[in-house]
């Protein structure tokens, strides 16, 4: 509830003021008639002239105090906050808001300042204009209008994956009289080169404020990606330089899985970082986004498309593989492929293991082997040459009908002369590439001419035959070259035009359908991005864009950030093309004020205090009227009333933050964990154990009343049942004291939840020693692990389960191989995993998820909540479950005899 720059956190107490007549009634109560009791002495005092006085009411004044007091007191209980009035109340109103993709990260507190000044405006009854910097519903076109139907406005605005069009935007506001008013702008800190015209507006204005960021905030923007020796190298850029910032940059893949993380640490001063990426080949090409973890903007996402990458490409070997290697059709082929590919050579049983992304087979290595045929339907690219053998017979692995024999052009015998190759269609890959006039074709395996044939030719000769050929098989394709794949037969092997044609097949083996296209050149906007970096359907304002301009084309509202489809081409328009072209926003002459400067000033602690001195007042003007206090009784209540007035006003800052947060885990459970140092890192744990919290408090009798960040080095341990520990492979040694602190904490029966998070990394690597987790080990007693066995208490101890999952399913989990728990009550003091648990529980303020998962197995999330519970339950009432096994002795010691309970191992989802 809002009045003014006064709002109400629990406006329901307001109803209090409902109870205000109920207490004028009372206290204007006449006390009932006293009984008469006859005295006989008093009838001497009967002649006695008396004038009576008997109040039939509470005096007017006294009455009107207790009701202000009443009063008082249901406002307080409101909870009342006082924002500081930031515009000036006699002016009107406009509103800029930055609404770019750089806004996305800082958008909360954006819309927190923007709602903030229109509920103001509102009170006051002023006339104010809201401007979007990019405003694609023309919302603008009103101008000024009452306060009240600007937040209808507000409401509508998001971020959006384009630059601010600040010019366009100052053109705008030239339209509009703002000299008198109090000009507003909610920037995004982002300074794209074009501020100055609308600086310049807006200092007409009758008074300016701008709010900026805090440049931590500033966002990371994706740079180039170039392969390395041992996988790809990412470079990431800033705006700020002056802070300590390190990051994660996380690779997806097609289906949005993440394939690997890499650490990203910005020099103090440096404005650029390397990302670098160990995978092998086949993972590299898989990889088709980067993204910056913690960071939700457009600006923070790199998009990769047909042109990144080495696809591993498998050389199907033939009877001429080791006989005049220059002389070779793997010759050619090999130096068509080297420039854009990584090459593998061997027999099928070696290409099928190592299940590269295109087979390439020449005529002398053909094979109709049900190894092949399979490779191809479940998804594979079989390119072959046609060549003497298929000449004589055809086979079933090809895309079109053949006819026997060959046709020999430009021979001694041939009636026909060499044909060169005529343009190439549009449903075609090739489509664009310049024909050279100087290749030739002398001999080709003629094609079956029928209409099937004519939709699957990508390339035809001058006089209308095909050339190559292609077709869908399963899942998968097969294209034919109607030529060897040397020069015995054509003159394509020496050109160049062979490099291009194979550089356009390799893109084939990523694409997601089978079938090709026709839209006649254009790129067509297939997946776009929003203003948080996330990709979804095009919006319908998307229009194509011509193959000749995508180069120079940016994102815009026409043409929106995302992966653009031409056939079965595929090209990326990144948000950001040239990260340095952008700097910091200044405040270039107008008012600066950060974000966050709108601090609430809470009333209800005053109210109180002033509440009870009234009442205090109230009690010694009773005393005080009645005559029932002596003087010197008068001055000590009067101290008692100033100490007490001292200490309900005196600032709550007095009071050690630490010393309360103590007093309170000590009187109620909290969870908590480790702080790193690492703000992405930091914030995913809180945010995991905040929703872990909440499935607590859902699902059982476990109240949590916090989460605490806890520093090793100065917070206390001993109040929390667990641990948990994001611990990183650059973790530093502990210091003598937080050594010795988690030492006392595991001896005194605390359980420490290590989380390496790094299971994806093992997929690829192996189960090698994770280096952090080492480091941090060797000053802790640490028990001998060993893994949790099937029938543990931590399978039982709330849920029956035998998965640990969080963003991963397949890490195994570690606990001390000693199940008595080194007499703690059966817990273990050290629990060990690498399933990253925090971002499969991590929650936002209002219970929506926060992390993707892997989804290794069937409801993944819901599992990695049963896994919580039980932790958290393990960790508090130790192996109160684990006697469950005694049952069946139990029973039939009380005579039944035939009672029997069998601990059966639970059944794991299946993956």
């Amino acid at each position: 509830m809002v009045i003014g720059s006064l709002t109400f956190l629990s406006p329901l107490a307001l109803f209090g003021l409902l109870a205000l007549p109920i207490i004028w009634l009372v206290l204007r109560i006449t006390p009932p008639k006293p009984l008469d009791q006859v005295f006989p002495p008093l009838r001497l005092l009967a002649g006695v002239n008396k004038e009576e006085e008997t109040p039939n009411s509470t005096p007017l004044w006294l009455l009107a105090f207790r009701l202000f007091l009443g009063a008082l007191i249901a406002i307080a209980l409101a909870n009342p906050i006082l924002f500081k009035t930031d515009t000036d109340t006699r002016r009107p109103i406009v509103l800029v808001v930055d609404n770019g993709w750089a806004s996305a990260g800082n958008w909360p507190a954006m819309m927190r300042e923007a709602e903030a000044i229109v509920k103001q405006a509102v009170s006051k009854n002023q006339t104010l204009a809201i401007y979007a910097s990019i405003d694609v519903n023309e919302m603008n076109a009103t101008g000024f209008a009452p306060a009240s139907e600007a937040l209808r406005r507000l409401n509508s605005l998001q971020p959006l994956p384009y630059e601010p069009e600040r010019e366009v935007l100052a053109q705008r506001l030239t339209k509009t009289n703002i000299s008198k008013a109090h000009t507003v702008w909610l920037s995004d800190g982002v300074n794209y080169g074009h501020v100055n015209a609308l600086s310049a507006i807006l200092k007409t204005s009758a008074a300016q404020k701008i709010y900026l960021p805090s440049t931590e905030l500033s966002p990371i923007l994706g740079g180039a990606t170039k392969e390395s020796a041992n996988g790809f190298i990412s470079t990431w850029h800033r705006l700020d330089t002056k802070s300590l910032r390190s990051h994660t940059v996380a690779a997806y893949g097609p289906q949005g899985r993440v394939i690997a993380r890499a650490p990203l640490q910005f020099n103090p001063s440096g404005d650029t970082a390397e990302a670098q990426f160990d995978l092998p080949a086949e993972l590299r090409n898989r990889v088709s986004q980067l993204r910056v973890e913690g960071i939700a903007s457009a600006g923070s996402v790199v998009l990769l498309d047909d042109s990144w990458g080495r696809p591993l490409v498998g050389l199907l070997k033939g009877s001429d593989s080791n006989t005049q290697p220059l002389l070779s059709e793997w010759h050619f082929i090999e130096k068509a492929l080297s420039p854009n590919a990584d090459i593998y050579k061997g027999d099928l049983d070696q290409l099928i293991a190592v299940n590269p992304a295109i087979i390439f087979m020449s005529d002398r290595a053909r094979t109709e082997s049900a190894d092949l045929v399979k490779y191809v339907e479940d998804g594979g690219l079989l390119v072959r040459f046609a060549g003497p053998k298929l000449a004589k017979r055809s086979d079933s692995l090809l895309p079109v009908t053949l006819r026997s024999g060959d046709r020999d052009l430009g021979g001694a015998l041939a009636w026909e002369d060499p044909k060169g190759f005529a343009p190439f269609p549009k449903n075609s890959p090739f489509f664009g590439l310049a024909a050279q006039e100087d290749v030739f074709v002398k001999k080709q395996i003629m094609a079956r001419p029928s209409a099937e044939t004519d939709a699957n030719t990508w390339a035809r000769l001058q006089d209308g035959s095909p050339i190559i050929t292609s077709a869908s098989r399963g899942l998968g394709r097969i294209v034919l070259f109607h030529v060897t794949a040397g020069p015995d037969w054509s003159g394509l092997p020496l050109s160049g035009m062979y490099v291009q044609m194979l550089k356009r097949i390799l893109p084939l083996a990523r694409a997601t359908t089978s079938s090709v296209s026709n839209n006649e050149g254009d790129w067509t906007a297939g997946r776009t991005l929003n203003g948080y970096g996330q990709l979804g359907t095009p919006p319908l304002t998307a229009l194509t864009i011509a193959d000749a301009d995508f180069a120079n084309t940016n994102a815009s509202p026409d043409h929106p950030p995302g992966l653009y489809r031409q056939g079965m081409r595929r090209q990326a328009l990144n948000t950001v093309k040239d990260p340095q072209d952008y700097k910091l926003l200044t405040g270039n002459g107008l008012v600066a004020t950060p974000y966050g400067e709108r601090k609430p000033k809470s009333l209800s602690g005053l109210l109180l205090g002033f509440a009870g001195i009234l009442l205090a007042l109230d009690v010694l003007l009773s005393l005080f009227a009645s005559g029932r206090m002596s003087l010197p009784l008068r001055k000590s209540v009067a101290v008692l009333v100033a100490v007490t007035s001292f200490a309900l006003f005196a600032p709550s800052d007095s009071f050690a933050q630490s010393g309360i947060d103590r007093m309170n885990d000590a009187q109620s459970l909290h969870l908590a964990y480790i702080v790193t140092g690492k703000s992405d890192i930091d914030s995913m744990s809180r945010a995991g154990l905040e929703g872990l919290k909440f499935e607590l408090n859902r699902r059982t009798t476990i109240e949590p009343g916090g989460v605490r960040a806890i520093n090793l080095e100065t917070d206390p341990l001993d109040f929390y049942p667990f641990l948990y520990w994001p611990i990183q492979r650059d973790a530093k040694p502990l210091s003598d004291t937080a050594a010795r602190k988690l030492n006392a904490y595991m001896a005194a029966g605390g359980t420490i939840v290590f989380d390496t998070q790094d299971q994806d990394r093992k997929k690829l690597f192996g189960n090698q020693a994770h280096p952090g987790l080492e480091i941090v080990s060797k000053s802790l007693d640490i028990p001998r692990l060993g893994p949790v066995p099937k029938s543990h208490v931590l399978t039982k101890a709330f849920y029956l389960i035998q998965v640990y999952p969080g963003r991963y399913a397949d890490g195994k989990l570690w606990l001390e191989a000693d199940q008595r728990g080194s007499a703690r009550d059966g817990v273990s003091a050290v629990i060990v995993g690498s399933n990253d648990w925090s971002a499969a529980w991590a929650k936002d303020d209002k219970g929506r998820t926060l992390a993707v998962i892997e989804n290794d197995i069937p409801r993944q999330r819901e599992y990695a909540y049963r896994w919580g519970v039980n932790l958290t339950m393990y960790a508090l009432a130790g192996n109160y479950k684990a006697d469950q096994i005694h049952v069946s002795t139990l029973l039939k010691r009380l005579g039944n005899e035939d009672a029997e309970i069998q601990d059966t191992p639970i059944e794991e989802p299946q993956k």
